[in-house]
């Protein structure tokens, strides 16, 4: 018996003292509730799944998908904009309508006021300030079936729409179009042997993942509309794929050790490193970008359960820093990154269901790293300045460890007890 309780406080001290403190974010979280946010409508005869959230200034902007499960069978979609700060809600698009006859695809691309989706290979922008939607690209195939593309994955970055177009014929190959909307000049970016799997833009440079040099997996490349020139940025062995850029950084999902992996590349020093957690048991995916402020997805590699044990990694380009978000809450989903904002939801409480979805405003002035009990944070369904600087100081490294001394020295006293 002395022998088995020696072992348990033994093991009890170890992890108290050599397991490493993890950080939590520090911040404001925000809770946002629209009743057209819901993941499910349970019952006969509807299935409701919302999707492709995407963040603009004080709006987000995303998709319910609506099927009718029992007969007739009929299926319908609805592209919606929400106001953070008032709850403000508004149709932009639906279908079936006069306008559509298709449903959407994601991903959406929101900037400024403005949003682009792609709906059965033709591109859409609808633009807040005027309330008027238009289409940006038509089916050329009437004439020669040769010039036809599917188009997908439209990216909205200043006053240039970026989208891929698939050739169906006679090669199956994909492109990359532009369309400057102050000039109204379109004009083919790049056209190459592989397929391109995703897309990302900002300002003057493309990044995307194709599969030109690996069929079974795919390589980063980017294109500088500036200098008119393809510069390949990842081209290890495995898969590369959703790249993400915002200024001088690319991100990128990398299989190249086998696991998923997020890397990250500086444009400038030309040089790439690893910047997810290197634990051979974590698994790392879906990255997004955004100036300072990388975000990912993170969970175990022997999580077999349905919804995993998900949380979001959050790491600081200037300071190298990797801290877990709000961990030991329920799963959480990132949604989307957009400067030090978070759009996610989790699983307990109020989630995606329910109609609610968080957003998260990163505290940029305080780089404290905090204990592992999530940050203190205020929930409230509008978001103003006066939220954001009355967020209270959370406790530091230094608190949670002389929290643990207590029990750290009565295992000692313990563990002295039995000894003697």
């Amino acid at each position: 018996m002395e022998k088995i309780i020696e072992n348990v406080v033994l093991a009890v001290l170890f992890f108290l003292v050599v397991t490493p403190v993890t950080a939590n974010m520090s911040g404001t979280d925000v809770l946002i509730h629209s009743p057209y946010i819901i993941e499910e409508e349970f019952g006969d005869p509807y299935f409701t799944y919302s999707k492709g959230f995407v963040l603009d200034q004080n709006w987000i902007a995303w998709e319910t998908y609506r099927l009718k499960q029992a007969p007739p069978k009929n299926i319908s979609s609805v592209i919606r904009m929400m106001s953070v700060s008032d709850g403000e809600t508004q149709v932009i698009a639906s279908s079936p309508s006069s306008e559509h006859q298709y449903m959407f695809d994601t991903p959406f691309s929101a900037e400024d006021g403005r949003v682009v989706w792609s709906e059965n290979s033709t591109i859409f922008l609808y633009d807040r300030t005027t309330g008027k939607e238009q289409s940006l690209t038509w089916d050329e195939s009437r004439d020669d079936p040769r010039l036809y593309r599917q188009n997908r994955n439209p990216i909205i970055t200043s006053d240039r729409i970026i989208w891929i177009g698939d050739q169906v014929y006679p090669s199956t190959r994909s492109e990359i179009f532009l369309l400057n909307l102050t000039s109204q000049n379109r004009q083919l970016v790049f056209s190459g042997p592989g397929k391109i799997g995703m897309l990302s833009a900002d300002g003057s440079h493309i990044v995307w993942s194709d599969n030109r040099n690996e069929p079974g997996g795919g390589d980063i490349y980017l294109f500088d509309l500036d200098r008119n020139e393809e510069i390949p940025i990842c081209t290890a062995r495995n898969l590369q794929q959703h790249p993400a850029i915002s200024g001088e950084y690319v991100v990128w999902e990398d299989y190249r050790e086998g696991k998923p992996a997020i890397y990250l590349y500086n444009l400038t020093s030309k040089t790439e490193q690893r910047i997810s957690d290197d634990n051979p048991l974590t698994l790392a995916s879906m990255p997004y970008l955004a100036g300072n402020y990388v975000a990912w997805a993170q969970y175990d590699v022997n999580d077999r359960t349905r919804e995993k044990s998900r949380t979001i990694a959050i790491y600081r380009i200037n300071t190298g820093e990797r801290e877990l978000f709000l961990q030991g809450t329920r799963p959480l989903t990132l949604l989307d990154l957009k400067e030090n904002r978070i759009l996610y939801y989790r699983s307990d409480g109020k989630s995606l269901h329910d109609g609610y979805v968080h957003l998260f405003v990163i505290d940029t002035l305080a780089e404290t790293r905090v204990t592992t009990q999530p940050t203190q944070v205020i929930v409230q369904e509008n978001l103003t300045q006066d939220t954001v600087s009355s967020r209270q100081p959370a406790p530091t490294r230094f608190a949670s460890i002389g929290a643990a001394l207590p029990l750290m020295a009565g295992c000692i006293a313990l563990l002295i007890r039995f000894r003697v």
